[in-house]
């Protein structure tokens, strides 16, 4: 194995996500709309899987194997996002954001530091396994960590999938206005969907497990899993709804934060 190629490899890709957070970047100011980062977030990774199978030379049945895990969960999920997003204007993370400036040209170059050069480095760590699944030359054939982690992969994108169609149809439903969703995965889960996120790239990342180098990949997964937890995802989405959704404190209470499991009854903890 060239560690030199492996190099060029990272180093390549991380070019790619520079110049596209940095299009991005460039977009969002006439938009007044920072937001728009979040809607390609699965299509910059995209890119650099499809850069990542054209210019390494690993294990073909890898390789084809990872693009398409890739591809089928970012098409899923931007159509999703889009659909949600566009035209709703700028989400209310980033509006506050816009107060830490004394004016719209230092937030403009806020949002770069802040916002687009940021999500560029956590994009680059989460790429990490399949940059390196693609590269690697062996195994020759698929093993057992590949096939867990397929099997990781699929759970987390059914889960993903039906927990974001479950809540599309909760929210456009008037007659649940103001109240909680707590049927369904979300029955078991406050956040069903951040749980098959998280799947999603653990199972790519036990295919990369194949080989002993893949292993240094894990901080792809535990930087995106540390993130979505106490950063910007469940942590900071449980303390919105509890200080404005009536019943949430209770949902809380007996419903687990990530994991499905069955509810918690009355007095249990």
């Amino acid at each position: 194995m060239n560690y030199a190629d492996l190099f060029t490899l990272l180093a390549i890709n991380a070019g790619v996500i520079l110049l596209a957070v940095g299009l991005l970047w460039a977009i969002s100011i006439p938009l007044r709309d920072v937001s728009i980062i979040d809607m390609f977030f699965a299509v910059i990774l995209s890119a650099v899987a499809v850069v990542t199978f054209l210019v390494t030379d690993g294990v073909d049945e890898r390789k084809y194997l990872v693009l398409a895990l890739v591809l089928v969960w970012a098409t899923r999920i931007t159509f999703h996002l889009v659909r949600r997003n566009w035209g709703h204007g700028e989400d209310p993370r980033y509006t506050k954001l816009r107060s830490w400036a004394s004016s719209e040209r230092a937030f403009i170059w806020l949002s770069l530091r802040k916002v687009f050069l940021l999500q560029g480095v956590v994009l680059w760590f989460v790429s990490l396994p399949v940059q390196i699944a693609m590269f690697l030359p062996a195994p020759a054939e698929l093993g057992w960590l590949a096939l867990c982690g397929i099997m990781v992969w699929l759970v987390g994108f059914l889960c993903e999938a039906i927990a974001d169609g479950q809540l599309t149809r909760f929210r456009a439903d008037p007659g649940k206005r103001g109240t909680v969703l707590d049927t369904g995965l979300w029955r078991y889960s406050r956040h069903p969907n951040y749980f098959g996120e998280l799947c999603v790239w653990w199972g790519i990342f036990l295919i990369a497990c194949e080989h002993p180098l893949g292993w240094a990949t894990i901080v792809g997964p535990l930087v995106y899993s540390h993130l979505v937890i106490n950063v910007t995802g469940q942590a900071t989405l449980d303390r919105k709804l509890a200080r404005e959704k009536p019943g949430y404190a209770e949902y809380m209470a007996r419903t687990s934060g990530l994991i499905p499991l069955p509810p918690r009854r009355p007095g249990l903890r």
